[in-house]
């Protein structure tokens, strides 16, 4: 696993390019953090990483609001305590 433990976050996760980012990562033993800003689209892609065994936390935002930005920040320090790779998909 080529990323084993890495933490990304990847913005506007929840259609086309961002989606297979997440899943390829995932794949490869990263652990995902997904945004977008449709919750019924966010919870599709959630069940994808989940069936596949991958470690993710997915957050509805907006990339283009600051506080938004903030905010996933400090869940995804929260929760995996580092961000090693940003892939800004969104927009």
């Amino acid at each position: 696993m080529l990323l084993k433990d890495k933490v990304v976050i990847i913005t506007g996760a929840t259609s086309g390019i961002g989606r297979g980012c997440a899943e390829v990562f995932g794949r490869e033993g990263a652990k995902v953090v997904i945004t977008g800003r449709d919750l019924r689209r966010m919870e599709e892609v959630k069940k994808a990483l989940d069936h596949q065994g991958t470690d993710h936390l997915g957050l509805i935002m907006d990339a283009g609001r600051e506080d938004d930005n903030k905010r996933m920040v400090e869940e995804v320090i929260d929760k995996f305590g580092r961000i090693d790779i940003l892939i800004n998909n969104a927009g």
